[in-house]
């Protein structure tokens, strides 16, 4: 039985696969030979066959064809076998090559056997022929050609053996193939695919795969589609049928891929098929919209908790989180993380636990990586958010506090910042929440919540010309703003937290937890200190030559510095502190002076005491006014030191504050709970007992029971 190679036939709009089928002796010949790409368009014209390469079909004259008008009656004469190639390769080991060239003879001549002794020369005992074999075997064409051409010239009688000008041939195209390719000049790859078909077969399955390839890149993948099947129709190496397909998935339309699946023998395209599903639930995690099946998942469920890794478990996890099974997310998460899944699966615990409403264990773990990446920070700033703003608001540590203000501070993130605000609103610490909300807007001037946090924050706090510039400029975008100046409109009842909101002072809890002085409104809670943007002003009398009503504009220091304490007035101090540094830049020595005090105060009311301490120094002041300034900062630096229980160091800066003005109710309080910290119980009564007789304090009083309890459990 003759074989036609394999074709690849120039169209003039374009090139596409014409297979040509096979044809040739009335016989079956006893191994098959190599089937064809099957056509994809129509039957191309015959053409006169190339010279065989390794293990592919033999070229046939079109005379053989079994053309029209043909005598069929005379069998031709079995021609002579060639077997130089097939001993040498044979007396080489080189096995690949061997069965290569004796699938290529079996396929040329059915009716021939190989040889059983393979060693001697048999018929073609030619030293100098099996040099040349030698040279094309090692890849050098090159000296092959020119040895072929000196014994050509020294014997004008010999020819060098078809075999061997072809297999040099087809070796020379691959090469140029290979070059092509490696070029990306798809058409050449094209065309000499075309014009060298014998070498698109299973002895080359690299040179299928890139005119494949070339298909690919000019919009061909129907072509590309038969040129993989071909691979799967015919050979039987599993790494290339398997290579096969890996290429097919990643190139082909997935329709194109299901066609070639079908060719499967003995489920060894099961990679492909995981690969495939994982490809579906990945684009179904990404899209909320899509859905895998039932068996994808199964299948990849089997495959995740089979394994050792975290990927399949990460890619379930998003999956689930996005399809509304936030449990069964957090459960694939934290199967991922205790694999080593990284990044990738903290990021999605955290955003899981969210969605389940266990925000805190969420804070945790997305506080361990916070460095990991945008993607992590994002994910913890959004839960931290929604941990925030649920009502009543939680009771946080204050390290927690002092991380999420951090984290939002670094990050600028608008939606965090609106989020402390209302935590602090809540808890009602109302100044710390109006300097957030403007935070918030400063980052994000069309964040209507903060907004709306502000107007109500400003309500609050009596400050109707911020109101009411707050509203002229959201009034017409937020109803609920325009509101809030309404006087008909419904007000609720006041909140335990709004009954609270005027005292200066809360009890405090037993020693064993950490008691808690009494303090200036939010001076417990972190939102409100100096690891904050924006902080809650310092208590104290109004700052010198405030002046209210409207801050005005202008550009001269005076203007500025005037700017400023009507700010600093209206409890705004982030704008106010950028109007004291205009004024500083802008006036004279004395407005600069000025405005140097004005920056100390706008710097504590932030609650950042060392930029406040800083400020001071390049004051000019007369000595009643240092004098408040300076007693004002020992007052900030005994709050930092006392939230940092340094005790010791905080009663020291308490003493010398004391040099400079009395002790408030406050800060006598906050003596005691120092004294009560380092263990100096007598002193810490002493404290306590005098404030109690003065005024009946009931802070004063939760300290002289804690010190009752902690000497009783001492004396047991």
């Amino acid at each position: 039985m003759h074989v036609k190679p394999i074709l690849i036939a120039a169209a003039v709009s374009g090139v596409a696969f014409y297979a040509l089928g096979r044809f040739g002796h009335d016989t079956a010949s006893p191994e098959p030979a190599p089937a064809v790409i099957q056509p994809a368009l129509a039957q191309a014209p015959q053409q006169p066959p190339q010279a065989p390469a390794e293990a592919a079909p033999a070229p046939v004259e079109l005379a053989q064809s079994g053309a029209p008008n043909r005598p069929a009656t005379t069998q031709p004469t079995p021609p002579k076998v060639d077997e130089t190639a097939l001993r040498y390769f044979a007396s080489q080991g080189d096995t690949r090559r061997y069965e290569a060239e004796l699938a290529r003879l079996r396929a040329l001549y059915p009716e021939w056997k190989p040889p059983t002794d393979l060693t001697s020369q048999g018929q073609a005992g030619d030293p100098e022929l099996e040099r040349m074999w030698r040279l094309f075997a090692e890849g050098k064409y090159g000296e092959a050609r020119a040895a072929i051409a000196q014994r050509g010239s020294a014997d004008p009688n010999w020819r060098a053996p078809a075999d061997l000008t072809a297999q040099l041939d087809t070796a020379e195209a691959r090469q140029r193939l290979g070059n092509a390719s490696n070029a990306r000049q798809w058409e050449q790859v094209i065309r000499l695919g075309t014009e060298t078909p014998a070498m698109l077969t299973c002895a080359s399955v690299d040179a299928l795969w890139r005119v494949a390839e070339a298909f690919i890149q000019t919009g061909k993948p129907e072509r590309a589609r038969d040129a993989y099947a071909y691979v799967l129709t015919n050979c039987t190496n599993p790494a290339e049928r398997a290579g096969t397909m890996q290429k097919a998935l990643a190139t082909l339309p997935e329709n194109l891929v299901e066609a070639l699946l079908s060719q499967e023998q003995q489920n060894e395209f099961a990679s492909i098929r995981d690969e495939i599903a994982r490809r579906h639930i990945g684009n179904a995690a990404d899209n909320p919209a899509q859905k895998a099946t039932p068996a994808e998942i199964q299948r990849i469920e089997a495959l995740a908790n089979a394994a050792s890794t975290s990927d399949d478990a990460i890619l379930l996890g998003f999956y689930t989180l996005h399809h509304d099974e936030p449990a069964k997310a957090a459960t694939w998460f934290q199967t991922a993380l205790a694999r080593n899944g990284g990044a990738k699966a903290a990021e999605g615990a955290v955003l899981a636990l969210g969605e389940t409403k266990k925000y805190s264990e969420a804070e945790t773990l997305g506080a361990q990586w916070l460095e990991a990446g945008a993607a992590n920070r994002k994910a913890y700033l959004d839960v931290v958010t929604a941990l925030l703003t649920q009502e009543p608001p939680p009771r946080l540590d204050r390290a927690v506090i002092e991380r999420i203000v951090k984290t939002v501070g670094q990050d600028k993130y608008a939606a965090g910042a609106g989020a402390l605000g209302w935590y602090a609103y809540n808890a009602g610490q109302i100044s710390p929440a109006a300097s957030w909300f403007e935070t918030a807007l400063s980052w994000d001037r069309g964040n209507e919540p903060a907004a709306y946090g502000l107007a109500l924050a400003r309500e609050r706090l009596r400050d109707q010309a911020g109101l009411r510039t707050l509203v002229a400029e959201w009034g017409s975008r937020s109803q609920r703003i325009a509101e809030v100046l309404n006087p008909r409109r419904a007000r609720a009842a006041p909140t335990a937290e709004e009954q609270r909101e005027t005292r200066q002072t809360r009890a405090t809890e037993p020693a064993d937890r950490r008691p808690k002085p009494i303090v200036r409104a939010g001076r417990d809670n972190p939102i409100a200190r100096d690891a904050a943007p924006v902080a809650d002003p310092v208590t104290r009398s109004d700052p010198p030559r405030a002046i209210g009503g409207n801050c005005g504009g202008g550009s001269t220091g005076a203007a500025a510095l005037q700017r400023g304490w009507c700010l600093l007035n209206l409890k705004r101090p982030v704008a106010a502190a950028q109007a004291f540094e205009a004024a500083r830049r802008g006036g004279n020595a004395q407005i600069g002076s000025d405005a140097a005090a004005g920056l100390a105060y706008a710097k504590m009311q932030q609650g950042l005491t060392t930029e406040a301490t800083v400020a001071a120094s390049a004051a000019n002041l007369p000595p009643a006014r240092r004098k408040e300034l300076s007693t004002l900062l020992l007052a900030e630096q005994f709050y930092a030191q006392y939230d940092s229980k340094d005790f010791n160091g905080a009663l020291i800066t308490l003493s010398q504050r004391r040099r400079l003005a009395p002790e408030t109710t406050d800060l006598m309080l906050m003596r005691g709970w120092s004294y009560y910290n380092l263990g100096r119980y007598e002193d810490a009564s002493h404290i306590f007992e005098t404030l109690y007789k003065v005024n009946k304090s009931p802070e004063a009083l939760s300290g002289l029971t804690a010190i009752r309890d902690v000497t009783k459990r001492n004396a047991q």
